[in-house]
């Protein structure tokens, strides 16, 4: 039986401002940063029409330390709608916009995340287990707060990330490793996440990786998923996307999982507007439920 969250969301006026389509104050842009994206659907669940997602951060810079800057981050990922708001809370300090201290972000979800999120987040949140770490889905389900530290970086064409986590309130241990490369119209992914309980005995991995191919107009995405530690059969997953005219773009896309039984697909139309915004349109079939859509997403 899923828990129903207790923590508080955060509440942050620049949240607020951003979801209204504003900006920060540009003379704040030395010290202050807004990045990210949210999300707000209607879709045609009945008892569960409208749902709202947030993947997003605000960056203080504080001072710096030998000419890097010191910085203090706060966000959020989540979903919310009625009657629950399962989310992860993050809270760290930031040293060369490279390693972190405090409740961190997961370098497992660097990659390789679920086509399902920008255009059927309904969706999305029941499968978050497919392909977010242990570390993310546990603060989801069960309002579990894993503090630890992570490292990112960029060698050449290779964007990396490192983790360790521990949530004494969760019972468990995690570290987690992801790598992207991108190359032209190519670009790579990978991540693995180890999970162990608090007396060090090992609890499963999870895995995934996947490659990328953009030309022209086409985008192709594929990647397969092993998210055993998540307690989830193994799946594949993929998205192709046409740019039919100007912002307008078609999608198909699903995940596949071994059995059938549990896979999910659906068809998309995006339209994109200058402002980064986008409306997006879609059917999905889960096996059990067909759904339609509407998701407008800001990103920053």
């Amino acid at each position: 039986m899923k828990r129903i969250s207790t923590r508080p969301i955060p509440s942050l006026a620049a949240l607020a401002l951003c979801a209204a389509g504003l900006r920060p104050d540009p003379a704040a842009a030395d010290w202050f940063d807004f990045s990210g994206d949210i999300s707000v659907g209607a879709n045609s669940i009945q008892d569960n029409a409208f749902m709202s997602r947030i993947d997003a951060m605000l960056t203080f810079t504080l001072f710096d330390i030998a000419d890097s800057p010191v910085a203090f981050e706060f966000g959020t990922f989540g979903y919310y709608y009625k009657g629950d708001r399962p989310h992860e809370t993050y809270a760290a300090f930031v040293y060369d916009d490279r390693f972190r201290l405090g409740v961190v972000k997961p370098a497992y979800d660097k990659v390789l995340i679920s086509p399902f999120d920008f255009t059927a987040a309904s969706i999305a949140e029941t499968r978050t287990e497919y392909t977010r770490a242990r570390a993310t889905t546990e603060a989801l389900r069960f309002n579990s707060v894993p503090v630890g530290v992570s490292y990112g970086d960029t060698t050449g064409d290779t964007a990396w990330a490192v983790s360790l986590l521990d949530a004494s309130d969760g019972n468990f241990r995690s570290a987690s490793a992801s790598a992207r490369w991108q190359a032209q119209a190519v670009t790579l992914a990978a991540a693995i996440e180890g999970v162990w309980d608090p007396k060090d005995d090992f609890d499963g991995i999870n895995a995934k990786i996947g490659a990328r191919w953009q030309q022209g107009r086409l985008d192709i995405g594929a990647a397969f998923l092993h998210p055993d530690a998540n307690q989830r059969p193994d799946a594949v997953a993929f998205d192709v996307n046409y740019t039919v005219w100007r912002d307008l773009t078609l999608s198909g896309f699903g995940e596949v999982t071994r059995d059938s039984t549990t896979s999910a697909y659906g068809l998309a139309a995006r339209y994109d507007f200058q402002d980064r915004s986008d409306v997006t349109f879609a059917i999905t079939d889960t096996k059990t439920d067909e759904v339609v859509h509407f998701t407008y997403t800001r990103r920053y």
